[in-house]
């Protein structure tokens, strides 16, 4: 399991440029980027790599402290909650403009934070600029980045910067076998994700045999959750708490908002996830995203269902199966343990399928069963050719545990289509034991 990545949030006020530096940096066109001041009035995080480290970028809307705008405010709340979570800041300034008295209320405001922050003066995209870029140090850095985030010149140096300044994991590859026999052998890592109000809280005291959720000696792998540790079973446990995650009613009325870097974090300090749904309100739009984070990170999932003592009916478990298998089919490998956190109500079969679901993320199977599996369910059903795009799978086999990870050898000009991926994880799970483990297949 990799180390968390770190959170590098841009900051500054409306219209210098940080959603075009977002982008620059993603490689992409994640961000809304016009030219209008207000333009991103949420947060947004991409996950991005410089000289082969990882490390989650967020852009975040104008900042403006002191403004009676509403709008303006809410966003300000936004930049503190960013500040709060990163690790790191760039302080993203118009060179065009010159140094605005607002710029030096928002760098007094996040220095004071004791963050690292790197200045990045915007806009200088020509030689003749670069005069510009002296008047920023009148905010006492001891290092400025002039660079143009449309044109991309000085963005790399501003990275380099960064990646020297931050701790940052490594990319991984595939020769992980002995950091991944010691992971196995070592404490199973477990993360409680939910809505809120769905008994997180609860569960983990439920959990730990304590009245209420305690922090640990055993120092925290993120900025907002304490890591525990426990014991049962014969074995050891680290909750991965997740306080970070909360209802936040942002632009739009009636819409509930979690907070994604927090969850990223906690779903990859962890091993296993264990989702809580409310048996009471059934499956939402957020339960989805939640599972579909969890799934994207290649980590074991199992979900609870909690709240079980206020349901009645005899084939209540039943009929709630196929609830989820219509509202969020794409869960179905994970393992669902209906349980009520207050009662106490099927609290103690969780962990046994937690540890079952922990060893299924390191579990390899076979040449000889993969030979098998190739010639009973891929020869004899090949994936669909698409006019003159052909695709022939020539062999596969299993290069990485944690998620297990099976690549399949291709010839031909196609790509092999979604669906028959799907197919293919189908017959997997209904061959082996990876219940609750994410398989990842990859063409090459």
């Amino acid at each position: 399991m990799s180390t968390a990545k770190p959170i590098i949030a841009i900051i500054g006020r409306p219209n210098v440029g940080k959603s075009t530096l977002f982008n620059r940096i993603l490689g992409r066109r994640a961000a809304i980027v016009d030219d209008f001041p207000g333009v991103t009035r949420d947060r947004q995080y991409g996950e991005a790599e410089h000289c082969g480290r990882e490390f989650i970028v967020e852009d975040t809307g104008g900042f403006e402290p002191g403004s009676e705008d509403g709008m303006l405010v809410l966003m300000a709340a936004q930049v503190e909650t960013a500040i709060a979570e990163a690790d790191a800041l760039v302080f993203v300034v118009d060179g065009r403009q010159g140094l605005l008295p607002i710029d030096q209320v928002i760098w007094h405001q996040i220095r004071r934070s004791g963050m690292t922050v790197l200045v990045a003066v915007n806009k200088i995209d020509t030689p003749a600029a670069d005069s510009l870029v002296s008047d920023f140090y009148g905010l006492g850095a001891t290092e400025l980045y002039p660079m143009t985030a449309e044109g991309g010149s000085g963005v790399a140096e501003l990275l380099d910067a960064l990646v020297e300044t931050i701790p940052m994991p490594t990319v991984a590859n595939d020769d992980g076998e002995a950091s991944a026999d010691d992971e196995m052998s070592g404490p199973c890592r477990i993360t409680l994700l939910g809505r809120p109000n769905v008994g997180k809280s609860t569960l983990a005291n439920a959990l730990l045999g304590k009245e209420r959720f305690l922090t640990s000696d055993v120092p925290g792998t993120t900025r907002d959750a304490i890591d525990t540790v426990f014991h049962a079973n014969g074995r050891e446990y680290v909750l991965v708490d997740t306080a970070g995650i909360r209802r936040r009613r942002a632009v739009e009325r009636g819409v509930e908002r979690m907070s994604v870097a927090r969850t990223i974090r906690a779903i990859e300090n962890c091993h296993v996830v264990v989702l809580l749904i409310d048996s009471s309100e059934g499956v939402t739009d957020q339960d989805k995203k939640l599972a579909s984070l969890v799934i994207d990170r290649g980590r074991g999932l199992v979900i609870v269902v909690n709240k079980w003592d206020l349901k009645t009916g005899g084939n209540a478990a039943g009929d709630f199966k196929l609830h989820m298998q219509d509202e969020m089919a794409f869960t179905s490998f994970a393992p669902v343990v209906f349980t009520s956190a207050l009662t106490g109500k099927n609290v103690g079969k969780l962990l046994p399928v937690v540890d079952h679901v922990h060893a299924g993320l390191f579990s390899r199977i076979g040449t000889s069963e993969l030979n098998r599996f190739f010639s009973e369910v891929i020869e004899r059903h090949p994936p669909a050719s698409h006019g003159a795009k052909t695709v022939r799978i020539k062999f596969i086999t299993q290069v990485q545990v944690n998620p297990p990870t099976i690549l399949l050898f291709c010839s031909g000009t196609g790509r092999i289509d979604t669906s028959y991926f799907r197919y293919l994880q189908r017959e997997l799970y209904s061959r082996y034991d990876f219940e609750g483990v994410p398989i990842r297949l990859v063409q090459r």
